[in-house]
């Protein structure tokens, strides 16, 4: 084989490598939350979502679910004041406890999305 087939094998190869690479890294990707998945909690008045990237309040939010399968009512989502990372979604109401579910979807500034849930628990 000659060096210019063998350059042209290669280039539709490191193409997909960068393409495939690009597309995994440029999702939001949830660094903690507060409760923190599985935690046991004496109670909770928001849920608090660090990314490892900006993510836009007006595109993303997160649906609460009551140990009874009810969604529970949440205030309107917010970044954190000085880290755009951070979301946060107050709770209205005081939580009964059991077992609850966070399902989060967020859109970062450069548009991608992601989404992920987790579950914690309110102690009695």
């Amino acid at each position: 084989m000659t060096d210019a087939m063998i350059r042209s094998a290669m280039l539709p190869a490191a193409l997909a490598f960068v393409c495939v690479a690009t597309s995994a890294f440029a999702q939001a990707q949830l660094v903690k939350a507060t409760p923190a998945a599985g935690a046991a909690v004496a109670e909770a008045t928001e849920i608090r979502l660090e990314f490892n990237e900006s993510v836009d309040p007006r595109f993303s939010g997160l649906t609460l679910t009551a140990p009874n399968r009810v969604n529970v009512e949440l205030g309107e989502p917010e970044v954190e004041s000085g880290d755009p990372r951070v979301l946060v979604v107050p709770i209205a109401n005081v939580l009964a406890p059991g077992a609850y579910a966070v399902h989060w979807r967020v859109v970062s500034f450069d548009t991608h999305s992601a989404e992920g849930e987790f579950r914690f628990t309110v102690k009695p």
